[in-house]
């Protein structure tokens, strides 16, 4: 699909949210990620190339967690489940994890891509 996505849905934009909802409950990004195995494995194999694995570790540790839980973390107490409280948020998040990672020129072109269809 592009250099660091291979495919956009599913974990991704849960993954994309619990980063934005972090940020915006606590005003910082995350340190850490918390996902089961199986979502940490669909992210590197399935979901995105080596190089946008790399971009997302380069931000963000990456960490076996709870199954069906993806949880961002800072810090001490500083949590944001995505299970809980995704797409709780009134409005738009003022910021957008996808620019933080590096992968907004993806998103962008891949929308671009559906549009012209």
């Amino acid at each position: 699909m592009t250099k660091a996505i291979k495919q956009s849905g599913g974990i991704m934009v849960r993954v994309i949210e619990a980063l934005n909802g972090f940020r915006t409950k606590f005003g910082y990004w995350p340190s850490v990620l918390a996902m089961e195995s199986e979502a940490i494995a669909c992210l590197a194999t399935d979901l995105l190339t080596p190089f946008g694995f790399f971009l997302l570790q380069s931000r963000v540790q990456i960490v076996n967690g709870r199954e069906q839980k993806i949880v961002a973390k800072g810090l001490p107490g500083d949590e944001f489940d995505y299970g809980e409280e995704g797409w709780r948020t009134e409005g738009k998040h003022e910021h957008d994890a996808r620019a933080w990672l590096g992968l907004i020129e993806e998103y962008e072109s891949e929308n671009e891509d559906d549009e012209e269809e």
